[in-house]
Order: C-alpha cells, then structure tokens, then sequence
C-alpha cells in the first residue's frame, strides 16, 4: 500500500529455496516506550490465535523524543527476547529530515503517503551509514542482538542500498520483498498492513484485506502499528488472517525465515502452534504482574504505514 524505492537492478536474483511450508512473519513496527502500550496490546491480540514469535522493529530516538530506555521498557524486551521473538532495527528516528521534496511526485511520496516518516527515503550514502551505525550502536549498547533493518515506511533510498553493503545487517524488508544481504538476494513477502490516518483510508485497508485472495508468496508478513490498536475492526480482521494463514504456513521470526531461505533449520521455537492449540503468551499477564502496565500514557502513534 506505500511506495518504497525498490533495490538496484544489479541487486541479485531472485532465491530459489523457501521455507517449507511458506511462511508467516508477524512484525509490530515503530517500538518505542511512547507506543509501547498499543504494541504491547497488539501482540496480546496476535498471541491469542496462536503463540507466534514476533519481530519487534525498534526505533532508538522515536519522533525524537530522546534515546533513553526506562526500566520498565528494557525489561520488556528482554522477555520478549528470552520467549523467543527478535529485535530488528527500524530506523533511527523515524522521521524524514532530508532536505525538502523537489517535485510533486517526491512530495507525494514523502509527505502526503508516509506523512514524512520516511526516514531513510532521500538520504545519501554517508548519512544512511551514519543513522544505521547509531542505531546498531545503540541496540550494543544495550545488549540486543539485530541482525534485520527495515527501513520506516519501506522506503530506501539508493544511498541506503548502498550503506547497507558495508554494515553487519543479514536482511531487509521492502512493502513487496524480503532481501537478503552480503551477497543480496531476494524473495516475494508482500506485506499486509493498514492505514488508519482517515476513516476513508481505513474503510479502504478492510475492504481490500477483506475482500483479496491470501497472498501465494514464499513468505508473507503481517505489519503491526501502533495505531491499528485503536481499530477493533482491524484486530478482529488481522486475528482472522493470521489464524486463516497459519492453516498452511510456519510463524517465523523476520530472522528464522532468513535463515530458512539459506538452507538452514529454524529454530524450533520459532514455528508457529496451531490456532487450536493456544498456549500463553508471555505478555499477557494481570496488569497487576505484567512490566509493560507501568509504562506511561501513549503518546500518538506514527500516521504512516512503515
């Protein structure tokens, strides 16, 4: 549903091997400690169809709003880690601070579609690598493994395929694909996602997830925002999907299905259970015993898809 740039033509062939069964990667983009609580009650949601592992897309400097990471927040994601779900890097800040758009096409494409939050859609090299080297510092620093990037609102400039060349990333996503890096290779992963800035747009996102075919591709993603938690029209609508999609596909994380394209085994604790056979999911203890009840009141979520 957004435009993203799409990678070089000399980016490589298309992979050949593919889980199988496919796969379903369930990513909640745009995790900050303000969006927290409509990430965490989207998960709570996806984990009642089945106990799925996630991709958490984390965002270092959210909006700006500083990089620090309360308590509460960090050790949130370590149980996030520890049940087997996985950090990827969502950009940096999540809004796009190149200079201004110089024809209506790029202004469309990065100020009307993507209400300016895509970050990495006009960079050049040097600053995607600088953004990229910050986030990836950032993750150390606190401990996180990453190995994915996923760019806010799919879009990456050509300046960012080639920063991605030279840093320690194994995988990105773009709105269509999932692309392998060192050498680049890619596969068909639409994605499935909503749009919620208006109620003509997210009358739209229903009547088109409603009414399409389940996508064919090797792998298929389901992408969380923080703002579908608002939309119990879209919750029961993703719950559906997820639970029609795991009737012929593996729930992997973003990394277990790159790994799966090299030929390599996932994890066990990376399949996906039946729909029928729930078992808990680890966030969704009482509010009593739960980490993520003392987060602080959201703040507003990203407007754009990515």
């Amino acid at each position: 549903m957004n435009p993203q740039a799409s990678p070089p033509r000399h980016a490589g062939a298309a992979l050949s091997l593919f889980p199988a069964p496919p796969a379903v990667c369930v990513a909640m983009h745009d995790v900050a400690p303000a969006t927290w609580t409509r990430c965490a009650s989207l998960l709570k949601a996806m984990s009642e169809v089945a106990p799925v592992p996630f991709t958490l897309l984390v965002v270092p400097n959210y909006h700006r709003q500083g990089d620090r990471v309360p308590d509460w927040y960090e050790q949130a994601l370590r149980e996030h880690l520890a049940r087997g779900d996985e950090l990827a890097l969502h950009g940096y800040a999540h809004q796009d601070e190149a200079p201004l758009p110089r024809t209506p096409r790029q202004w469309w494409r990065r100020r009307i579609m993507t209400a300016a939050e895509g970050e990495f859609s006009a960079l050049d090299t040097s600053a995607a690598r600088n953004r990229l080297s910050a986030g990836l510092g950032w993750c150390r620093q606190h401990g996180w493994p990453v190995e994915g990037f996923v760019a806010p609102a799919w879009l990456l400039s050509p300046g960012t395929w080639q920063a991605l060349e030279n840093l320690p990333l194994s995988y990105t996503t773009t709105a269509t694909g999932f692309h392998l890096l060192h050498p680049r290779r890619s596969v068909d992963m639409p994605a499935i996602a909503y749009s919620t800035r208006s109620r003509a747009r997210l009358g739209l996102s229903l009547a088109w997830h409603g009414l399409r075919p389940l996508p064919r591709a090797p792998g298929v993603r389901i992408a969380l925002h923080p703002d579908d938690a608002g939309q119990p029209a879209v919750i029961r609508q993703l719950q559906g999907l997820l639970e029609s999609l795991l009737r012929s596909r593996m729930a992997l994380t973003k990394r277990a299905f790159a790994a799966a394209l090299l030929g390599r085994r996932p994890p066990q604790a990376a399949a996906g259970a039946p729909a029928g056979d729930k078992a808990p999911y680890a966030g969704s203890t009482s509010a009593s015993e739960s980490v993520a009840s003392v987060a602080p009141r959201a703040e507003p979520a990203s407007t754009s898809l990515g």
